[in-house]
């Protein structure tokens, strides 16, 4: 897993990407919302969420929300 954070302009943006790993069994200890409330909780603060598989069988999550007040 690697974790990027930065900003561009006025927003701060946080990136995790993972390779895929090894798949075992599927874990049933959520509901499956977790992104739908990431999204609408960076909504609430002017930001968005962009998700992603990548080329190798992983996962790209990129979060931006200002950070600084107009």
């Amino acid at each position: 897993m690697a974790v990027t954070i930065g900003h561009d302009g006025d927003c701060l943006e946080i990136e995790v990407t993972d390779t895929g790993g090894t798949r075992t069994a599927r874990s049933r200890t959520g509901n499956g919302r977790v992104l739908i409330g990431l999204r609408e909780r960076l909504a609430l603060h002017g930001g968005v969420l962009e998700t992603s598989r990548t080329t190798g069988g992983g996962y790209r999550l990129k979060a931006r929300v200002p950070w600084r007040t107009p």
